[in-house]
């Protein structure tokens, strides 16, 4: 593996506090905007995107996670990876879809009631 890899998968163990404190409030921020934004139909592209780019955060989290396994890293090295790229992964890629359902939802009204109002 390349040594450069490794140093920098070595030096997120430093930002332990900023992950464990940074994402669920994202999260929780993230949350809070699409039960106000998504029932108006605003933000569509934001909120979808967000989700997007958290699950791939999480994927990629796991991705180096694995990485940090494979060549032999301590414990304490592979955690700060491995904790927020399960949750990233699982809960951001389970809400995606219903999100984008949801805005699907609303399109659907929204065509409803421009066909109703022209009848």
């Amino acid at each position: 593996m390349n040594g450069v890899l490794i140093e920098g998968i070595r030096q997120v163990g430093q930002y332990r506090m900023l992950i464990a404190i940074g994402l669920p409030m994202l999260g929780g921020a993230l949350v809070v905007a699409t039960s106000l934004l998504t029932p108006r139909g605003k933000a569509k592209g934001l909120l979808t995107g967000a989700y997007m780019l958290l699950a791939c955060i999480g994927a990629a989290s796991l991705l180096f996670a694995l990485i940090a396994a494979l060549t032999g890293e301590p414990r304490n090295v592979v955690v700060p990876l491995l904790v927020p790229g399960i949750v990233l992964t699982a809960v951001m890629g389970i809400f995606s879809p219903q999100i984008i359902r949801e805005y699907q939802h609303f399109e659907f009204r929204k065509l409803a009631a421009e066909l109703f109002r022209r009848s």
